[in-house]
């Protein structure tokens, strides 16, 4: 199952913390560090047996008990290790002035090699970076070879700060990579995803590269089967580590996986502008329309043992290995509880089918709103050039694709009294250049004098973003290469 726009559903490690530097969970190149299976009463999880009350649930619901480290692994291709000093150099003319370092005391026993504490400009706490032989990777773990062959590794750990997590993190990654240029890659270890160096370039350390909330976390998607209504659990890895409880979504059909997951995007994006309202208190995610975010204990005691996301399930994820599931964690539900014979609280059913039929109007953060514009501008032409390739497909399925798969995303109307702007999405006809004929797709909120199918013509400057239904999977800006691919093998040529 793969998620909508940018990086697939990938199964994660424990959530719960980094490891602290040195210690028998340093991660390295494996990317899966042990964890003792007793990391929820750390989190202020409960012991995953609440019965659960009809009461109003509690206003510190959210509240975490300690802050939630984050970090890396920068993959060091050269037979010799770094050096302390070397690292500590390549760091302060990274930053372009002098900063304060202190050596620590480095865990022989566990394989470090050396530790530095810095202050690094922009980012709230002490930054621990260190260095310490990889670990050998089983085959599949590291896709990248370059990062597979690499024989040491350049940790990184620190705390991001709430509320501005999103900057925080762009910083760090553009300065372990920037400042070490020879590093092939980099691991966040705390949602498990892998950075290969041309995507850490393009992300992060180009000119017009600006921070991405959508880099903090990761989603997950599990069933027990593929069938197309088994019920789902979606959820969230990373959020924690922002001061936040990890988003989930409940006993959701395996056909609205691309929806769920472009929703668990959006309120994550919100929550890392404004905290998260208390339990069963709505939040307004688009025009008119609302969730609201339950704990996990009160959702899950009513879902069916075997299913994901049930207090069974979650005591067996703990019982092998991997408390995060019963860590702080918010259900997403519809607005109010559902039910004729008890009210209990579900999954967003008409926001989902909504957004499935193009009808719903979601807010992006500001910060996700500029990461997506910036990427959807910037690989415009692979966008164009898919177009292209499907107009000239032979095969009358295929080529049909070309006047429905192809939509862009444009603002519309003017900015409301929260700084909001629609954005609407409109369904790509024909290409000139930097230009498009397209056709809009769904009934606008802001704009009366807009309808669906009113035709209009868009400047590559004025799209915010794109993306392409193809018939097995969606893509989006940060799958732009995926997308070229992918439309090869649809017209045969791959």
């Amino acid at each position: 199952m793969k998620s909508p726009d940018d990086e697939p559903l990938d199964p994660q490690p424990d959530g719960d913390s980094a490891p602290e530097p040195g210690s028998s969970d340093t991660p390295s190149q494996d990317g899966d560090p042990e964890t003792d299976g007793d990391t929820s009463a750390a989190e202020g999880a409960d012991d995953g047996n609440d019965e659960g009350t009809d009461e109003p649930l509690s206003e510190s619901a959210w509240e975490l008990p300690a802050p939630v480290a984050s970090a890396w692994v920068g993959f060091w291709p050269h037979p010799d290790a770094p050096t302390r000093d070397e690292v500590g150099r390549a760091v302060a003319s990274w930053v372009g002035r002098e900063v304060e370092m202190e050596s620590s005391e480095p865990d022989e026993d566990e394989g470090m090699l050396w530790a530095l504490m810095v202050n690094i400009p922009g980012v709230n706490s002490p930054v621990v970076l260190w260095a310490e032989r990889a670990l050998n990777a089983e085959p599949g773990q590291l896709e990248d070879p370059a990062m597979a062959a690499c024989k040491w590794v350049v940790g990184m750990q620190t705390v991001l700060e709430p509320g501005e997590a999103h900057a925080e993190y762009f910083h760090l990654m553009a300065m372990l990579a920037g400042s070490l240029p020879e590093l092939t890659g980099i691991l966040d270890v705390s949602n498990a995803r892998r950075w290969p160096r041309q995507e850490i370039e393009e992300q992060f350390l180009a000119a017009d590269a600006v921070p991405n909330d959508e880099s903090l976390w990761t989603i997950t998607a599990v069933a027990t089967s593929d069938e197309d209504d088994v019920p789902m659990m979606l959820f969230t890895t990373g959020l924690l580590r922002c001061g936040l409880p990890e988003l989930e979504m409940l006993e959701v059909p395996a056909r609205h996986s691309q929806a769920a997951a472009i929703l668990l995007n959006h309120v994550a994006s919100l929550l890392l502008e404004a905290p998260p309202p208390e339990p069963e208190e709505p939040i307004e995610i688009g025009p008119d329309i609302f969730v609201t975010l339950i704990p996990w204990q009160e959702c899950a005691r009513y879902i069916a043992e075997e299913t994901p996301g049930s207090t069974a399930f979650r005591e067996t994820a703990r019982e092998q290995g991997d408390g995060s599931l019963m860590a702080v964690r918010a259900v997403i539900c519809s607005a109010k509880k559902r039910g004729s014979f008890k009210q209990l609280w579900a999954w967003p059913t008409e926001i989902i089918e909504s957004m499935e039929a193009g009808r719903a109007v979601l807010y992006a953060s500001e910060h996700s709103a500029a990461a997506t514009e910036r990427r959807a501008q910037r690989t415009w032409p692979k966008f164009a050039t898919a177009f292209a390739s499907i107009r000239r497909a032979e095969e009358p399925d295929v080529l049909a694709l070309a006047t429905k798969a192809f939509q862009v995303q444009a603002p519309l109307g003017s900015v409301d009294e929260h700084d909001r702007r629609e954005q609407g999405w409109f369904t790509v006809q024909r290409f000139d250049h930097d230009v498009v004929d397209a056709i809009l797709s769904e009934e606008p909120v802001t704009r009366q004098d807009l309808h669906v199918g009113d035709a209009i013509r868009i400047l590559r400057a004025e799209v915010t973003d794109w993306r392409v239904f193809l018939p097995e999977e969606v893509f989006g800006p940060a799958r732009s290469d995926a997308l070229l691919a992918a439309v090869d093998r649809l017209r045969g040529l791959a």
